[in-house]
C-alpha cells in the first residue's frame, strides 16, 4: 500500500471472487474513496500505483452541477435577453409617445394662435400645470412655462363671489364639466374676460387628468356693450316719440283731474265765504281732491318714466298691471279715436322678470299701431282685444285688432328695421319692441286673423308663481270702463279664449270722461 504525501487515503484492499488470483508478489487493488462528508479525505488518484481500480470516487462541483449550472446560466441569458428586448420596446414606444404628445401640443398651440384658443392641462399627481402659447399670452404666463398650480389658479380663477366659483373649483377637484365666462386680471392691472371649459379624464393607469380651453372674449363682450347701450338709446328714442304721439291725450289726461281739482277748491272757498260749512260735504270735496291729485300725479309719473333715460332694472312685474298702465295712458287717445278696447286677463295674474318701463313701452307701440291699423275701419267696429295666458311656464300677451290685417310674405319682415307700411313711419317701432322682448328672454311673432285683422304676441319666461287679482296693486285693472255686449262677443283670439279667461272688460269709444 501506498499513502500520498499531502493527502492520507485509506486504502481496503477487496479480492472479488472470480478473479484471478494475483501474481506472485503481486495483488489487484482497489481503491475506495470515501466521501467527504463521512469526514475522510479524498484520494489523489494520480499517486496510486499501476494496477488500482477505483470503485469510488469524490464528484468535484461542476462535476455534480454542471447540467443545473448549464441549464440556469441558459435560462439566466434568455431572461436578460428578452429584459433587453422589453426595454428597448418600452424605450421606443416611450419615445414614440413624446414625439406625438410634442406634436399634438404644437398642433394645438397652432391652433390655439389662429384660433384664439389657450389649452392647458394639470394631473394629479404633478403640482406644475402644462400651458400653451396661447394660454401664457392670455393669463400673463411666460413663453412655454410650467407655471406651479397654486399661481396658475391665482391668475383663472374667477372670483364672481357666487356660484360659478364653487363650480370652478369642482370641477378642478374632478367633478362636473364646467363652462362658463368670467373676468380676469391682467398684468398690466386691467380686466380681460374670458370664457373658459373644463373637463376631467383618466389614463389607464387610474391617474386624473384635468384639461380647460380659454379663450378671450373681451372684444366681443365690449361690442355686446356697444350694442346694448344702442339698443337702449333707441328705445329710449322710441318712448319719446311715443310720448309725443300721445302729447294731446296725455295732455287732456292730465287737464281733467286738475279741472276736477280747481272746480272742487272753488266749490270749498264758496261754501267758506257763504259761512255755512257742512263737515260732510267738505270732506267729500277733500277726498274728490286728493283722488285728482293722485290720478294726476300718477299720469305724470308714467310719462316721465317713458321719457326717463336709465339703465333699467328687472324687477317682478304682474302682467296684467302692466296692461291695466298701459290701457290707462292710452285711455284718452284710444275714446278719441272711437277705439273699444275688450281686455281678457287671467283672473290669477301671471308674474313677468321684466324692465317695467320697457315692458310698457312694447304693449303701447302695439296698442297705437293697432289703432293705426283700424283708421279705415268702420267706428263701430274698431275693438281692440288683449289677452293674457300662462302655459308650460310662458306668459303671453296677444293685442288683437280688426283692421286690414297684415300681408302674408311680410309677416316677418314687419320686425326688421325701417320696414314699415305707414306713410310718416320709420320702420323702428316693432324692431325695437322685438329687440326688447328678446333681451327679456322671450319672444315675438305677429299672424292674421282668420275673419279681419291681425295678431300680435309677446311672450315672456314666467317669473314666479302666478298672483291672485286681490294681491295685485291698484292699476290691475284696465282704465274706466263700462260693459260693452258687441266687444264682450268677439271670438277666441289665437287660442285666448273669453271662455277661459278670468275677465272680460270693455272700455268703449263713447265713454265720457269724469
Amino acid at each position: 500500500m501506498r499513502f500520498g504525501s499531502l493527502r492520507p487515503t485509506i486504502v481496503v484492499l477487496v479480492f472479488l471472487p472470480g478473479l484471478a488470483a494475483p501474481a506472485a508478489g503481486q495483488a489487484r487493488r482497489v481503491v475506495l474513496s470515501h466521501d467527504q462528508r463521512t469526514g475522510l479525505p479524498g484520494t489523489n488518484e494520480a499517486r496510486l500505483t499501476a494496477g488500482s481500480v477505483v470503485r469510488f470516487r469524490d464528484l468535484s462541483p461542476w462535476e455534480r452541477y454542471r447540467t443545473s449550472i448549464v441549464t440556469t446560466a441558459g435560462v439566466l441569458l434568455l431572461l436578460q435577453s428578452a429584459l433587453i428586448v422589453a426595454l428597448l420596446l418600452e424605450r421606443r414606444v416611450r419615445r414614440r409617445g413624446q414625439i406625438a404628445l410634442l406634436e399634438s401640443q404644437a398642433r394645438a398651440e397652432i391652433a390655439g394662435v389662429s384660433l384664439g384658443v389657450g389649452f392647458w392641462t394639470w394631473e394629479s399627481d404633478r403640482d406644475r400645470v402644462w400651458i400653451s402659447e396661447q394660454c401664457a399670452r392670455l393669463l400673463g404666463f411666460e413663453r412655454r412655462s410650467y407655471p406651479p398650480l397654486p399661481n396658475f389658479l391665482d391668475a383663472v380663477r374667477p372670483r364672481t363671489g357666487g356660484a360659478q366659483d364653487s363650480a370652478f373649483d369642482e370641477a378642478m377637484q374632478g367633478g362636473a364639466p364646467f363652462d362658463g365666462e368670467w373676468a380676469v386680471a391682467t398684468s398690466a392691472g386691467g380686466t380681460r374676460w374670458i370664457a373658459g371649459a373644463i373637463r376631467t379624464s383618466a389614463d389607464t393607469h387610474g391617474r386624473r387628468r384635468v384639461t380647460g380651453a380659454l379663450i378671450d372674449v373681451t372684444e366681443r363682450r365690449s361690442v355686446e356693450r356697444l350694442a346694448d347701450e344702442q339698443r337702449r338709446e333707441l328705445s329710449h328714442l322710441g318712448r319719446v316719440a311715443i310720448v309725443g304721439e300721445l302729447s294731446g291725450a296725455l295732455a287732456h289726461e292730465i287737464n281733467q283731474p286738475l279741472a276736477a281739482i280747481l272746480a272742487n277748491t272753488r266749490a270749498a272757498q264758496r261754501m267758506l265765504e257763504n259761512g255755512g260749512i257742512d263737515a260732510a260735504e267738505l270732506r267729500a270735496i277733500l277726498d274728490d281732491i286728493e283722488s285728482d291729485d293722485r290720478r294726476a300725479g300718477a299720469v305724470i309719473q308714467r310719462v316721465r318714466g317713458l321719457v326717463k333715460k336709465d339703465d333699467g332694472e328687472l324687477q317682478l312685474v304682474p302682467a296684467n298691471v302692466v296692461v291695466g298702465e298701459v290701457l290707462e295712458l292710452a285711455h284718452s287717445d284710444l275714446i278719441h279715436r272711437g277705439v273699444a278696447v275688450n281686455t281678457r286677463l287671467l283672473s290669477t295674474s301671471p308674474v313677468i322678470r321684466a324692465d317695467r318701463v320697457q315692458l310698457q313701452q312694447v304693449l303701447l307701440n302695439l296698442i297705437m299701431n293697432a289703432c293705426d291699423a283700424m283708421s279705415d275701419t268702420p267706428p263701430g267696429e274698431r275693438v281692440l282685444v288683449i289677452a293674457t295666458s300662462a302655459q308650460d311656464g310662458v306668459v303671453r300677451i296677444a293685442v288683437h285688432d280688426r283692421g286690414t290685417g297684415i300681408p302674408t310674405d311680410s309677416l316677418e319682415s314687419i320686425f326688421e328695421p325701417f320696414a314699415t307700411s305707414k306713410k310718416n313711419g320709420l320702420g323702428l317701432g316693432l324692431s325695437i319692441c322685438r329687440s326688447i322682448v328678446r333681451s327679456h328672454g322671450g319672444n315675438m311673432w305677429a299672424s292674421n286673423n282668420p275673419d279681419r285683422g291681425a295678431t300680435i304676441v309677446v311672450s315672456l319666461p314666467m317669473a314666479t308663481e302666478p298672483r291672485t287679482a286681490s294681491e295685485d296693486h291698484r292699476g290691475s285693472s284696465p282704465s274706466p270702463s263700462t260693459e260693452s255686449t258687441a266687444a264682450a262677443n268677439e271670438p277666441g283670439v289665437n287660442g285666448f279664449s273669453s271662455s277661459s279667461t278670468g275677465s272680460a272688460r270693455s272700455s268703449p269709444a263713447t265713454a265720457s270722461a269724469k
